[in-house]
Protein backbone atom coordinates (compact mmCIF):
# COMPACT_ATOMS: atom_id res chain seq x y z
CA UNK A 1 0.00 0.00 0.00
CA UNK A 2 1.00 3.28 -0.83
CA UNK A 3 1.42 5.97 2.16
CA UNK A 4 0.04 9.12 0.00
CA UNK A 5 2.48 11.42 2.84
CA UNK A 6 5.24 9.14 3.00
CA UNK A 7 6.07 7.42 -0.61
CA UNK A 8 9.20 8.71 -2.35
CA UNK A 9 8.43 11.03 -5.37
CA UNK A 10 10.78 11.64 -8.12
CA UNK A 11 10.05 14.72 -10.87
CA UNK A 12 11.88 14.87 -13.54
CA UNK A 13 11.92 17.66 -15.67
CA UNK A 14 14.37 19.90 -17.27
CA UNK A 15 13.38 22.84 -16.15
CA UNK A 16 14.89 23.06 -12.45
CA UNK A 17 12.19 26.17 -11.70
CA UNK A 18 9.20 23.63 -12.76
CA UNK A 19 11.02 20.67 -10.56
CA UNK A 20 10.92 23.34 -7.61
CA UNK A 21 7.25 24.18 -8.48
CA UNK A 22 5.93 21.03 -8.27
CA UNK A 23 7.92 20.41 -4.69
CA UNK A 24 6.52 23.56 -3.41
CA UNK A 25 2.99 22.15 -4.54
CA UNK A 26 3.66 18.64 -3.18
CA UNK A 27 4.36 20.11 0.14
CA UNK A 28 1.27 22.60 0.27
CA UNK A 29 -0.61 19.11 -0.17
CA UNK A 30 1.17 17.68 2.51
CA UNK A 31 2.32 14.68 0.07
CA UNK A 32 5.45 12.71 -0.25
CA UNK A 33 8.33 11.89 2.26
CA UNK A 34 11.42 12.36 0.49
CA UNK A 35 11.36 14.27 -3.21
CA UNK A 36 14.14 13.59 -5.64
CA UNK A 37 14.70 15.65 -9.08
CA UNK A 38 15.87 14.56 -12.43
CA UNK A 39 16.49 16.94 -15.19
CA UNK A 40 16.30 14.24 -18.07
CA UNK A 41 14.91 11.03 -18.37
CA UNK A 42 18.78 9.78 -18.59
CA UNK A 43 19.41 10.71 -15.02
CA UNK A 44 15.77 9.37 -13.74
CA UNK A 45 16.71 6.29 -15.41
CA UNK A 46 19.55 5.77 -13.54
CA UNK A 47 18.40 7.55 -10.25
CA UNK A 48 15.23 4.37 -10.67
CA UNK A 49 17.53 1.61 -11.23
CA UNK A 50 19.88 3.26 -8.69
CA UNK A 51 19.52 1.94 -4.57
CA UNK A 52 17.30 4.87 -3.98
CA UNK A 53 13.40 4.02 -3.38
CA UNK A 54 11.15 5.47 -5.79
CA UNK A 55 7.27 5.30 -5.39
CA UNK A 56 5.83 7.52 -7.57
CA UNK A 57 7.55 9.71 -10.75
CA UNK A 58 6.00 13.03 -12.24
CA UNK A 59 7.39 13.24 -16.16
CA UNK A 60 7.33 15.97 -17.99
CA UNK A 61 6.37 14.63 -21.70
CA UNK A 62 9.03 17.08 -23.36
CA UNK A 63 12.58 16.35 -22.45
CA UNK A 64 16.26 15.89 -24.37
CA UNK A 65 18.44 13.47 -23.85
CA UNK A 66 15.29 10.91 -23.24
CA UNK A 67 11.73 11.92 -23.36
CA UNK A 68 9.38 11.45 -20.27
CA UNK A 69 7.56 8.94 -23.10
CA UNK A 70 10.86 6.95 -23.78
CA UNK A 71 11.49 6.99 -19.89
CA UNK A 72 7.98 5.74 -19.52
CA UNK A 73 8.33 2.77 -21.82
CA UNK A 74 11.42 1.92 -19.97
CA UNK A 75 9.59 1.73 -16.39
CA UNK A 76 7.07 0.00 -18.38
CA UNK A 77 9.56 -2.84 -19.62
CA UNK A 78 11.19 -3.22 -16.03
CA UNK A 79 9.65 -5.76 -14.36
CA UNK A 80 10.80 -4.50 -11.08
CA UNK A 81 9.54 -0.53 -11.77
CA UNK A 82 6.64 -1.62 -14.45
CA UNK A 83 3.85 -1.26 -11.62
CA UNK A 84 5.51 2.27 -10.39
CA UNK A 85 2.52 4.92 -10.61
CA UNK A 86 3.67 7.93 -13.23
CA UNK A 87 1.99 11.23 -13.54
CA UNK A 88 2.86 12.68 -16.89
CA UNK A 89 3.01 16.71 -17.31
CA UNK A 90 1.95 18.00 -20.94
CA UNK A 91 1.88 21.14 -22.60
CA UNK A 92 -1.22 20.35 -24.82
CA UNK A 93 -3.57 16.84 -24.69
CA UNK A 94 -3.52 16.61 -28.28
CA UNK A 95 -4.12 13.13 -29.89
CA UNK A 96 -0.39 12.63 -30.65
CA UNK A 97 0.42 12.76 -26.92
CA UNK A 98 -2.41 11.18 -25.68
CA UNK A 99 -2.23 8.11 -27.98
CA UNK A 100 1.38 8.27 -26.99
CA UNK A 101 1.22 8.35 -23.48
CA UNK A 102 -2.00 5.77 -23.79
CA UNK A 103 0.68 3.32 -25.53
CA UNK A 104 3.41 3.08 -22.76
CA UNK A 105 0.12 3.01 -20.30
CA UNK A 106 0.41 6.23 -18.62
CA UNK A 107 -1.73 6.29 -15.64
CA UNK A 108 -2.83 9.69 -15.42
CA UNK A 109 -1.44 13.19 -16.96
CA UNK A 110 -1.78 16.77 -16.17
CA UNK A 111 -1.88 19.44 -18.61
CA UNK A 112 0.51 22.65 -17.74
CA UNK A 113 0.36 25.37 -16.32
CA UNK A 114 0.36 22.82 -13.12
CA UNK A 115 -1.74 23.69 -10.46
CA UNK A 116 -2.49 22.77 -6.67
CA UNK A 117 -5.86 21.31 -7.43
CA UNK A 118 -4.55 19.51 -10.58
CA UNK A 119 -1.89 18.31 -8.66
CA UNK A 120 -4.39 16.74 -5.86
CA UNK A 121 -6.55 15.38 -8.37
CA UNK A 122 -4.66 13.45 -10.64
CA UNK A 123 -2.54 12.01 -7.29
CA UNK A 124 -4.98 10.91 -5.38
CA UNK A 125 -6.71 9.42 -8.15
CA UNK A 126 -3.79 7.28 -9.32
CA UNK A 127 -2.85 6.47 -5.69
CA UNK A 128 -6.43 4.97 -5.14
CA UNK A 129 -5.93 2.78 -8.24
CA UNK A 130 -2.60 1.32 -7.39
CA UNK A 131 -3.76 0.67 -4.13
CA UNK A 132 -7.55 -0.68 -5.13
CA UNK A 133 -6.37 -1.68 -8.38
CA UNK A 134 -9.79 -2.57 -10.09
CA UNK A 135 -10.38 -6.16 -11.16
CA UNK A 136 -9.43 -5.72 -14.80
CA UNK A 137 -6.26 -4.66 -13.92
CA UNK A 138 -5.65 -7.58 -11.38
CA UNK A 139 -6.66 -10.00 -13.88
CA UNK A 140 -4.27 -8.20 -17.07
CA UNK A 141 -1.77 -8.02 -14.10
CA UNK A 142 -1.72 -11.92 -13.65
CA UNK A 143 -2.37 -12.71 -17.02
CA UNK A 144 1.41 -10.84 -17.60
CA UNK A 145 2.75 -12.61 -15.08
CA UNK A 146 1.54 -16.35 -16.18
CA UNK A 147 2.94 -14.99 -19.90
CA UNK A 148 6.01 -14.86 -18.49
CA UNK A 149 6.31 -18.38 -16.71
CA UNK A 150 4.87 -19.62 -20.77
CA UNK A 151 1.91 -20.58 -18.87
CA UNK A 152 -0.08 -19.20 -22.01
CA UNK A 153 -3.34 -21.10 -21.94
CA UNK A 154 -3.71 -19.83 -18.03
CA UNK A 155 -3.01 -16.59 -19.34
CA UNK A 156 -5.52 -16.56 -21.81
CA UNK A 157 -8.00 -17.54 -18.75
CA UNK A 158 -6.95 -14.24 -16.75
CA UNK A 159 -7.14 -11.73 -20.00
CA UNK A 160 -11.03 -13.28 -20.42
CA UNK A 161 -11.77 -12.48 -16.77
CA UNK A 162 -10.27 -9.33 -17.27
CA UNK A 163 -13.10 -8.61 -20.40
CA UNK A 164 -15.89 -10.08 -18.02
CA UNK A 165 -14.70 -7.79 -15.59
CA UNK A 166 -14.76 -4.60 -18.01
CA UNK A 167 -16.82 -5.39 -21.00
CA UNK A 168 -16.15 -1.83 -22.12
CA UNK A 169 -12.51 -1.73 -22.36
CA UNK A 170 -10.49 -2.80 -25.39
CA UNK A 171 -7.17 -3.79 -23.40
CA UNK A 172 -8.43 -6.87 -22.13
CA UNK A 173 -9.90 -7.84 -26.00
CA UNK A 174 -6.53 -6.39 -27.27
CA UNK A 175 -4.86 -8.66 -24.71
CA UNK A 176 -6.39 -11.97 -26.00
CA UNK A 177 -5.43 -11.00 -29.31
CA UNK A 178 -1.75 -10.80 -28.11
CA UNK A 179 -1.63 -14.37 -26.33
CA UNK A 180 -2.88 -16.00 -29.48
CA UNK A 181 -0.71 -14.14 -31.47
CA UNK A 182 1.90 -15.77 -29.22
CA UNK A 183 0.55 -19.00 -28.83
CA UNK A 184 0.40 -18.62 -33.07
CA UNK A 185 -3.04 -18.82 -33.29
CA UNK A 186 -2.97 -16.26 -35.94
CA UNK A 187 -6.87 -16.52 -36.99
CA UNK A 188 -7.71 -15.95 -33.56
CA UNK A 189 -5.22 -13.22 -32.54
CA UNK A 190 -6.39 -11.34 -36.06
CA UNK A 191 -10.48 -11.55 -34.36
CA UNK A 192 -9.51 -10.16 -31.38
CA UNK A 193 -7.09 -7.29 -32.71
CA UNK A 194 -10.20 -6.33 -34.78
CA UNK A 195 -12.51 -6.34 -32.45
CA UNK A 196 -10.11 -4.37 -29.84
CA UNK A 197 -10.11 -1.96 -32.77
CA UNK A 198 -13.60 -1.65 -33.98
CA UNK A 199 -14.17 -1.11 -29.92
CA UNK A 200 -11.47 1.81 -29.53
CA UNK A 201 -10.38 3.33 -33.15
CA UNK A 202 -7.57 4.76 -30.80
CA UNK A 203 -6.64 1.71 -30.03
CA UNK A 204 -2.69 1.85 -31.52
CA UNK A 205 -1.65 -1.36 -30.13
CA UNK A 206 -4.37 -3.15 -31.97
CA UNK A 207 -4.14 -1.55 -35.36
CA UNK A 208 0.06 -1.91 -34.93
CA UNK A 209 -0.28 -5.87 -34.06
CA UNK A 210 -2.65 -5.89 -37.31
CA UNK A 211 0.23 -4.74 -39.22
CA UNK A 212 2.68 -7.53 -37.63
CA UNK A 213 0.40 -10.21 -38.89
CA UNK A 214 -0.67 -8.45 -42.01
CA UNK A 215 3.24 -8.46 -42.80
CA UNK A 216 3.81 -11.63 -41.26
CA UNK A 217 1.38 -13.35 -43.90
CA UNK A 218 3.04 -11.41 -46.52
CA UNK A 219 -0.42 -9.29 -47.09
CA UNK A 220 1.36 -5.84 -48.09
CA UNK A 221 -1.84 -4.24 -48.78
CA UNK A 222 -3.42 -5.10 -45.66
CA UNK A 223 -0.05 -4.45 -43.62
CA UNK A 224 -0.19 -0.65 -44.90
CA UNK A 225 -3.47 -0.29 -44.35
CA UNK A 226 -3.08 -0.91 -40.34
CA UNK A 227 0.41 0.28 -39.78
CA UNK A 228 -0.98 4.00 -42.21
CA UNK A 229 -3.54 3.44 -39.32
CA UNK A 230 -1.63 3.26 -35.97
CA UNK A 231 0.83 5.92 -37.43
CA UNK A 232 -1.88 8.84 -37.75
CA UNK A 233 -2.83 7.69 -34.08
CA UNK A 234 0.79 8.17 -32.69
CA UNK A 235 3.45 8.43 -35.14
CA UNK A 236 5.99 8.62 -32.68
CA UNK A 237 7.27 5.00 -32.85
CA UNK A 238 10.41 4.67 -34.74
CA UNK A 239 9.69 1.04 -34.82
CA UNK A 240 6.41 1.35 -36.19
CA UNK A 241 7.10 3.81 -38.62
CA UNK A 242 9.68 1.55 -40.17
CA UNK A 243 7.88 -1.13 -40.63
CA UNK A 244 5.53 1.05 -42.25
CA UNK A 245 8.20 2.61 -44.97
CA UNK A 246 9.29 -0.94 -45.47
CA UNK A 247 5.90 -1.75 -46.61
CA UNK A 248 6.09 0.86 -48.75
CA UNK A 249 8.78 -0.10 -50.75
CA UNK A 250 8.13 -3.41 -51.42
CA UNK A 251 5.19 -1.73 -52.86
CA UNK A 252 6.66 0.52 -54.65
CA UNK A 253 5.66 3.14 -52.99
CA UNK A 254 8.94 4.75 -52.53
CA UNK A 255 8.22 8.29 -52.56
CA UNK A 256 5.71 7.61 -49.35
CA UNK A 257 8.09 5.28 -47.67
CA UNK A 258 11.05 8.56 -47.71
CA UNK A 259 8.49 10.84 -46.32
CA UNK A 260 7.97 8.33 -43.49
CA UNK A 261 11.87 7.57 -43.41
CA UNK A 262 12.32 11.82 -43.26
CA UNK A 263 9.65 11.79 -40.14
CA UNK A 264 11.39 9.27 -38.38
CA UNK A 265 14.24 10.85 -38.79
CA UNK A 266 13.31 13.92 -37.35
CA UNK A 267 12.23 12.30 -34.41
CA UNK A 268 15.20 9.64 -33.36
CA UNK A 269 17.82 10.19 -30.83
CA UNK A 270 20.76 8.79 -33.04
CA UNK A 271 19.64 9.90 -35.99
CA UNK A 272 23.31 8.87 -37.84
CA UNK A 273 22.77 5.36 -37.09
CA UNK A 274 18.98 5.31 -38.24
CA UNK A 275 20.36 6.63 -41.51
CA UNK A 276 22.97 4.26 -42.08
CA UNK A 277 20.14 1.60 -41.13
CA UNK A 278 17.67 3.35 -43.39
CA UNK A 279 20.13 3.60 -46.38
CA UNK A 280 21.18 -0.03 -46.41
CA UNK A 281 17.26 -0.75 -46.62
CA UNK A 282 16.90 1.70 -49.52
CA UNK A 283 19.58 -0.22 -51.42
CA UNK A 284 18.17 -3.29 -50.95
CA UNK A 285 15.56 -2.05 -52.50
CA UNK A 286 17.13 -0.27 -55.38
CA UNK A 287 16.04 2.98 -53.63
CA UNK A 288 19.15 4.52 -54.42
CA UNK A 289 18.97 7.93 -54.69
CA UNK A 290 17.49 8.53 -51.52
CA UNK A 291 20.60 6.02 -50.08
CA UNK A 292 22.67 8.49 -51.65
CA UNK A 293 21.34 11.78 -49.59
CA UNK A 294 21.34 9.50 -46.30
CA UNK A 295 24.82 8.27 -47.30
CA UNK A 296 26.27 11.63 -47.52
CA UNK A 297 24.70 13.26 -44.75
CA UNK A 298 26.32 10.40 -42.91
CA UNK A 299 29.81 11.57 -44.12
CA UNK A 300 29.28 15.20 -44.03
CA UNK A 301 29.18 14.31 -40.13
CA UNK A 302 31.59 11.39 -40.14
CA UNK A 303 33.97 12.33 -42.72
CA UNK A 304 36.70 9.28 -41.46
CA UNK A 305 33.65 6.35 -42.41
CA UNK A 306 35.65 4.72 -45.60
CA UNK A 307 32.93 1.91 -45.52
CA UNK A 308 30.02 4.18 -46.27
CA UNK A 309 31.88 6.22 -48.94
CA UNK A 310 32.17 2.49 -50.40
CA UNK A 311 28.48 2.09 -50.00
CA UNK A 312 28.24 5.68 -51.29
CA UNK A 313 30.07 5.07 -54.28
CA UNK A 314 28.18 1.87 -54.87
CA UNK A 315 24.80 3.45 -55.11
CA UNK A 316 26.03 6.26 -57.84
CA UNK A 317 27.54 3.31 -59.60
CA UNK A 318 24.41 1.27 -59.52
CA UNK A 319 22.63 4.38 -60.91
CA UNK A 320 24.62 4.99 -63.97
CA UNK A 321 26.07 8.18 -62.26
CA UNK A 322 29.82 7.39 -61.17
CA UNK A 323 31.21 11.14 -62.53
CA UNK A 324 29.17 12.32 -59.13
CA UNK A 325 31.47 9.45 -57.15
CA UNK A 326 34.74 10.98 -58.08
CA UNK A 327 35.47 12.68 -54.65
CA UNK A 328 34.97 9.92 -53.15
CA UNK A 329 36.49 7.15 -55.38
CA UNK A 330 40.06 9.54 -55.10
CA UNK A 331 39.55 9.32 -51.21
CA UNK A 332 39.15 5.65 -51.21
CA UNK A 333 42.05 5.34 -53.64
CA UNK A 334 44.39 7.04 -51.38
CA UNK A 335 43.24 4.99 -48.01
CA UNK A 336 42.62 1.70 -49.94
CA UNK A 337 45.79 -0.74 -49.27
CA UNK A 338 44.88 -4.26 -49.29
CA UNK A 339 40.89 -4.81 -50.17
CA UNK A 340 40.63 -6.31 -53.00
CA UNK A 341 37.57 -6.12 -53.67
CA UNK A 342 36.99 -2.45 -53.00
CA UNK A 343 40.09 -1.85 -55.54
CA UNK A 344 39.00 -3.62 -58.19
CA UNK A 345 34.88 -2.05 -57.56
CA UNK A 346 37.26 1.64 -58.09
CA UNK A 347 38.41 0.32 -61.18
CA UNK A 348 35.62 -0.84 -62.93
CA UNK A 349 33.77 2.34 -62.25
CA UNK A 350 37.07 4.53 -63.23
CA UNK A 351 37.02 2.32 -66.51
CA UNK A 352 32.74 3.11 -66.56
CA UNK A 353 33.45 7.10 -66.82
CA UNK A 354 36.31 6.98 -68.90
CA UNK A 355 38.96 7.53 -66.63
CA UNK A 356 41.10 4.53 -67.63
CA UNK A 357 44.60 5.85 -67.11
CA UNK A 358 43.06 6.31 -63.29
CA UNK A 359 41.90 2.32 -63.81
CA UNK A 360 44.68 0.80 -64.31
CA UNK A 361 46.71 3.22 -61.51
CA UNK A 362 44.74 0.64 -59.37
CA UNK A 363 44.62 -2.15 -60.76
CA UNK A 364 48.46 -2.19 -60.91
CA UNK A 365 47.90 -2.35 -57.46
CA UNK A 366 45.77 -5.25 -57.12
CA UNK A 367 48.55 -7.21 -58.92
CA UNK A 368 51.32 -5.96 -56.56
CA UNK A 369 49.40 -7.91 -54.18
CA UNK A 370 48.22 -10.80 -55.43
CA UNK A 371 49.82 -11.42 -59.14
CA UNK A 372 47.56 -13.80 -60.45
CA UNK A 373 43.90 -12.01 -59.85
CA UNK A 374 42.36 -13.16 -63.30
CA UNK A 375 39.86 -10.37 -62.84
CA UNK A 376 42.53 -7.56 -62.84
CA UNK A 377 44.20 -8.91 -65.50
CA UNK A 378 41.23 -8.48 -67.77
CA UNK A 379 40.13 -5.09 -66.62
CA UNK A 380 43.36 -3.87 -67.33
CA UNK A 381 42.96 -4.87 -71.25
CA UNK A 382 39.94 -2.77 -70.86
CA UNK A 383 42.00 0.12 -69.93
CA UNK A 384 44.55 -0.43 -73.39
Amino acid sequence: MLDMHAMNILIVDDMEAMCKAIRSMLKILNVGGQIYYAYNGQEAWKMLKSDTQIDMAILDWNMPIMTGVELLGHIRDDRQLRDMPVVMVTAEANQEIVAEAAESEIDAYILKPVTVKSLEERIRSVIDKANNPPPMFMHLKNARALEEKGRLDEAVGEARQAMEANPQSSRPIRELGHLYHKQGDIAQAEKYYLKAARMNPMDVFAFHSLGDLALQRGDMDKAAQHYEQAMHISPRNLERGLNFAKVLLEKDMTPKAIKVFDKILDLADDPITLREEIAALCTSKSAYPYAIELYGFILKNMPGRYDIMAKLVDAYDRIGEGRKAMPYLLELEKNTEKDLGLLLKIARIYISIHQNARADQVLQKVIKIEPGNREAKELISQCL
